[in-house]
């Protein structure tokens, strides 16, 4: 019995060991450096610092607010077609990654109730439908082609 409580406990500590450091390298990572841009100008990671700057772009070209979380499944299947889609459209439009849990004032202004959910925003404003949920890489492609 006491055996096993000693390794339960070991167990523990190695798992938050492993864990801590990695948050906190995280956190340093998003906090060292706003606002976050990439080395792709078509691609930004949205915060309440850069947001205004963001709305600026989209008079010039449109700006592809998503929605989204670590911890979010179908974000994350969504997220490497939208890569490519960026890539292959050749900056015509910029990717804008909202981290829901970060920017929770921002998922309340667009009214955000699930994610992923992506947002045409055009000369400051929202424009068109949004793409809500992940259906696949087709219908994804379908709506960016009607930015």
């Amino acid at each position: 019995m006491l055996r096993n409580m000693t390794v339960a406990a070991a167990t523990v500590v190695a798992l938050l060991g492993g864990v801590a450091p990695a948050v906190a390298a995280s956190h340093a990572e998003t906090t060292a450096s706003s606002p976050v841009m990439s080395a792709d100008p078509t691609v930004i990671d949205v915060t309440a610092a850069n947001y205004e700057q963001v709305m600026q772009m989209s008079h010039t070209k449109p700006v592809v607010l998503d929605f989204t979380a670590s911890w979010c499944y179908w974000c994350q299947k969504q997220k490497p077609y939208l890569q490519k889609f960026n890539a292959d459209d050749g900056g015509s439009w910029i990717w804008a990654r909202v981290d829901v849990d970060r920017n929770r004032d921002l998922s309340r202004k667009y009214r955000i109730n699930g994610i992923p959910d992506l947002l045409n925003i055009q000369k400051g404003v929202e424009a068109g439908s949004r793409h809500q949920g992940f259906d696949g890489p087709a219908a994804l492609r379908t709506w960016l082609d009607n930015l």
